[in-house]
This record gives C-alpha cells, structure tokens and sequence, in this order.
C-alpha cells in the first residue's frame, strides 16, 4: 500500500461566488469525489513547459510530407491540454506545503490509498485510463523528439509533457495522477484511509470532518510542533464517533436462484456451490458503482473452481464490471483481480 496526501485549505477562504472553500472540499469528501483540472488551471504558470524544437523543426524542413506527422502532434498536444490532474504529495510533514495549500496550517490533508484509488478511477483492467508517477524536477525543460509520436513508453511521454518541473517546485515532493478526462470523478470511499488536521485547525472543523466522515473507519492525526524544532509529526487522535454504525455507500438486492438460472451452470453444481455464490455475493454486494447483478456463473475451463459475477454498473464506464471467486485448500472463499 503507498500512500499520499492532499493538502486542503481552512476556514475564511471563499471562491469567485462567496461560497466557502472549506464547505465545498468537506462536501467533495462526503461525496466520494475528486476534482480533476487540467494543467491551465493548475497555480504554476510554465506547467506542461516542454522545448519541441526538434519536432518543430523536423516537420518544417519536410513540410511537403509531413502533414500527417504535424495533425498528430496537433492532436497529442491538445489531448495533453484536456487531459485531468490529480497532484498529491508523498510528504504529509512539510510545513511549506502545509503554509501554502493547507491555509497556513489551519486546513486538512486527506490520505489515499494510491492503489484503490487508480482503481476506483479505472477498474477495466484491458483498458488503462490512468497512470500515476513521481514529478521529476529539473533546471532545464524537458525537450521532445519524434520519438514521443511512437513511443511505447507512456509513463515517460507524460512525463515530458505534463510531469516535469522546475528545481524550485522540489520540496513538493508530487505524486501526480494523469487521467483521460478532466472534472469531477467518483472514487472508491475506501480509497480515503487518513485525515490529518493542521496544526492550527480549529475543533469545530475537526468536529465537522469527523461528523461528516463518520462510520468509514478513518485513521485521524493532529499536527504538532516537535519540541525545540522547525519540524511537523502527526499526533493519532481519537474518533469522535468511533461508535457509529459503519457507511455503506451502496447496497444492491438479489436473487441468487434468479442469477444462477440465468448462467450455464448445471443443477448439480448450483446445489453443490449455492452457499458459495452468496457467500460472494454478500461480499460484494456494498461496492460502490454497482448498479445490479446480472449472472452468476462458473468458468468451465478451469480445474479449480472459478465463481463469476457480473455486474452493471451504475455510471456506464465501463459498463460491466467482473467478480472472481476461488476456494482455497479449505474449501474458504476468497476474491481474485
């Protein structure tokens, strides 16, 4: 599991409408989503910042062929434009971070779970809609040949285009995660592991995240000055409503003869594995985007028992979505990717 962190601002800030930033991004975190902007929304004006001379130049010394050449740079360049960023930070101590983004201490940083988070943002293992790094920082702006047209090094590509910055940005330490699409997304709530607050946040924010979160089993620290230094730790402290009953995000009725009649699974197995499949079901059936069960089956192919259930899912990207189930050696049940 690695984690990373975002820092989010305090009280007393608004936006262009006079609503409090505060209220939106404690809304945003209620609400199991994340906002993604593209790079000219983002505070630093040389982001995306990359020298193609040599593709430039390239394509006007052979202008006469090079026509296709120049409309797919065209295109790739204005993708990278539309394209969503989500910047984290692997450091949750830093108190520049902390003065900048995090309200000069009297804001919060929410920690991920980097893992279900790309997960819950693309489930659809043969289709990778996201990708995640570190930012390199360099004196210099990364320069682009033609050989990022045909490049099977995505992560670099990114990298040279939208993951790339100056020296000054080090100390942010940024994770960045690329995604096709740009906006609000929804994520998986579990992705969310940690609140930390800063060390000015006042306890009726404290109270309001904690009452808002409630029920999702969230590890929460304060801040705290290290005695006789310029350095932040994290202090664990307690959840005010640790006894809450917990969240369910979703939760989807079924019929468990209705889905095994509808698959091609012989009597003799349905009778031998029913147990098994709701077993499976009731596992799953609190997912977040599942919109309905569909069929519950078993691979034929296999030697070793393989459950299989379908999904619809509730935004319709990707449309379905695959649940496998195998036995171990004692006959328990146990999810596979």
């Amino acid at each position: 599991m690695r984690n990373c962190y975002k820092y989010r601002g305090g009280i007393g800030v608004f936006d262009k409408d006079g609503k409090s930033i505060f209220d939106r991004d404690v809304n945003t975190l209620a609400n199991n989503q994340i906002y993604l902007p593209t790079k000219s929304e983002l505070n630093d004006p040389t982001e995306g910042f990359c020298n193609d001379y040599k593709i430039i130049s390239l394509i006007e010394a052979f202008k006469q062929f090079s026509g296709d050449v120049k409309k797919q740079y065209q295109e790739l360049l204005e993708k990278f434009a539309q394209i969503g960023i989500y910047s984290l930070s692997n450091n949750v101590t830093n108190e520049l971070l902390w003065a900048y983004y995090g309200g000069g201490h009297t804001g919060f940083a929410i920690e991920y779970d980097i893992d279900i988070l790309k997960e819950s943002l693309n489930y659809n293992e043969n289709f990778q809609a996201i990708f995640d790094f570190d930012v390199d920082y360099s004196r210099n702006v990364p320069i682009a040949d033609l050989t990022i047209l045909h490049s099977k090094d995505i992560i670099q590509t990114l990298k040279t285009f939208l993951g790339t910055k100056s020296l000054s940005w080090k100390h942010e330490e940024e994770h960045r995660l690329i995604v096709e699409g740009k906006g609000l997304f929804d994520i998986d709530y579990r992705a969310i592991t940690g609140i930390y607050f800063g060390y000015r946040m006042q306890k009726e924010q404290i109270d309001q995240i904690m009452d808002t979160m409630k029920g999702r089993g969230l590890s929460y620290y304060k801040m705290e000055l290290i005695d006789k230094t310029y350095k932040f730790a994290p202090l664990k402290i307690e959840d005010k409503y640790s006894n809450t009953a917990k969240y369910v995000a979703n939760c989807i009725d079924y019929d468990v003869d209705e889905l095994l009649r509808n698959s091609c699974v012989g009597e003799e197995k349905i009778l031998l594995y029913r147990d098994k499949f709701i077993e499976a079901l009731e596992s799953i059936k609190n997912e977040p985007y599942i919109k309905d069960f569909y069929i519950a089956t078993m691979a034929s192919d296999s030697k070793e028992p393989l459950l299989k259930i379908f999904a619809n899912t509730a935004k319709g990207i990707p449309p379905v979505r695959e649940f496998n189930f195998r036995l171990n050696d004692k006959g328990e049940l146990y999810r596979i990717k």
